[in-house]
């Protein structure tokens, strides 16, 4: 009995110690301790931590739902693009916003101060067949330096939305 002790210690030492890291970091963005005011013609990765005005385009609100597992439940999120104030002609996706917030049911814009972490794009929040489908349904589309904010906070009107956890 005591032959299998060497090889079962090191292997629940690895099993334990990859489900440690996976409780510590479960993929979401830390919130932001300050923001940087920007206008979303300005935005640049590097700026990080940033807030903007900015009209959010709902007719091409793309639903995403992340299957729950053993530590973590179901999310639903809801990805939209901003534009800069009062801008409804726009179609070149600068910025893309993910969020749990839902928009308004019948509201196609609407102008909201968001502050949050600017990311990358990547294929694990934005899907690779994301595009298509918006292109689908509508004449908007990605640019080169489109980036994603993860909202800290979103203030509309007399609403503030904070992120729940």
């Amino acid at each position: 009995m005591r032959r299998w002790l060497p090889f079962a210690g090191p292997f629940l030492g690895i099993v334990l110690g990859v489900l440690a890291v996976r409780l510590i970091w479960s993929g979401s963005v830390p919130p932001c301790e300050a923001h940087t005011a920007v206008t979303v013609a300005d935005v640049v990765l590097e700026d990080g931590c940033v807030e903007l005005t900015a009209q959010a385009h709902y007719p091409v609100v793309v639903t995403q739902t992340v299957p729950g597992n053993l530590l973590a439940d179901e999310q639903h999120y809801f990805v939209f693009p901003v534009f800069a104030e009062h801008d409804t002609d726009n179609r070149a996706i600068r910025v893309l916003v993910r969020t749990e917030r839902a928009p308004e049911e019948l509201v196609t814009y609407e102008t909201m101060t968001v502050s949050g972490r600017l990311v990358p794009v990547t294929p694990d929040e934005i899907p690779h067949g994301t595009e298509v489908l918006i292109g689908k349904r509508s004449d908007y589309f990605f640019t080169d330096e489109m980036v994603l904010l993860v909202p800290d906070r979103i203030v509309s009107g007399d609403e503030v939305w904070v992120p729940q956890g």
